[in-house]
């Protein structure tokens, strides 16, 4: 797998209000984010609720989005079993045999609070041992603890041939540059996380951005990574509204996100949710937000 440059959705979870997963939405929404533009699919992240899915329902997810993407993008899911090597290495085994392209491992999986990285190296040189031709990679998820790899683990991950795909939290360009070299020479391309920084980090050569924005603007998200820089005041102006988006969102995501979704897809995504149960949002300020994005990108790139 050659990993696409630009937007990574980290998919929203559709529920219908007894939370079982809505997979008709889930359906319209992976043709959506193909069709506006996204360079790959990320189901079974956090914004997905990963952690409130039972392992069967996560590996549905994964398979109904591959089913549903046919081959029109690459499509990641993640691997959330925690335990030992096996443990890790079956669940990575099970994942993997949904057929999505790479299956994503957790840092703060892999790591609990305090351990040494030598057991991370411990644990994927088992999953790459139990799993030949399976394609990795890695996300510093923030949750359950938030686990910002050293630069050596970091290079260690490149050179192990499976990784394709890291989603760094460490919100520090200068960092992400770092990262970006020692992996310059590897297939593992490096994704900021957070859209306050996009075109700052697409300078020192990070591939793309996979974060909340994406979910529900893949559109601007994939323009900016194609044509954005910090010396484009254009790409900084479009930037700094999808930030307003994703801050706005904050305080009631993921619910404000699918709402966001809704209205701009016309996809019936109702706000139900695991993570998060019973959170409200204030449609006036959802509906005001599209409205200053759309003015934006409509002097930015014509959208």
């Amino acid at each position: 797998m050659t990993t696409p440059r630009g937007a990574w959705p980290v998919m929203l979870t559709p529920f219908h209000d007894d939370l079982s997963i809505d997979l008709e939405a889930l359906d319209r929404y992976t043709d959506w984010l193909v069709e506006q533009g996204a360079a790959g699919l990320f189901p079974v992240a956090l914004s997905g609720e990963m952690y409130d899915l039972a392992e069967e329902e996560r590996l549905l997810v994964a398979r109904r989005v591959v089913e549903r993407a046919a081959g029109r993008v690459p499509v990641l899911a993640s691997s959330v079993e925690f335990g030992d090597a096996a443990v890790l290495a079956e669940s990575v085994r099970r994942m993997a045999a949904t057929g999505v392209d790479a299956v994503v491992l957790i840092a703060s999986v892999l790591l609990g609070e305090g351990d040494d990285e030598s057991l991370l190296r411990e644990k994927v040189s088992a999953v790459i041992a139990a799993n030949p031709g399976v394609a990795l990679g890695i996300y510093e998820c923030p949750l359950p603890h938030h686990a910002v790899l050293s630069l050596d683990t970091v290079a260690w991950l490149a050179q192990q041939g499976p990784f394709v795909f890291f989603k760094e939290t460490s919100h520090d360009v200068a960092e992400m540059g770092r990262r970006v070299d020692v992996a310059a020479s590897s297939r593992m391309r490096v994704f900021n996380a957070g859209i306050e920084s996009l075109v700052e980090s697409l300078d020192v050569g990070t591939a793309g951005l996979s974060g909340w924005v994406v979910n529900v603007y893949p559109e601007l998200v994939q323009w900016l990574a194609e044509h954005g820089s910090a010396a484009s005041p254009e790409a900084v102006r479009l930037q700094a509204a999808l930030d307003a988006v994703e801050r706005t969102m904050a305080p009631s995501y993921p619910a404000s996100a699918k709402r966001l979704v809704a209205l701009r897809s016309a996809i019936d995504f109702g706000l139900a949710g695991r993570w998060k149960p019973g959170q409200q949002v204030d449609e006036a300020e959802l509906r005001g937000l599209i409205a200053e994005v759309s003015l934006v990108a409509g002097e930015v790139v014509g959208a």
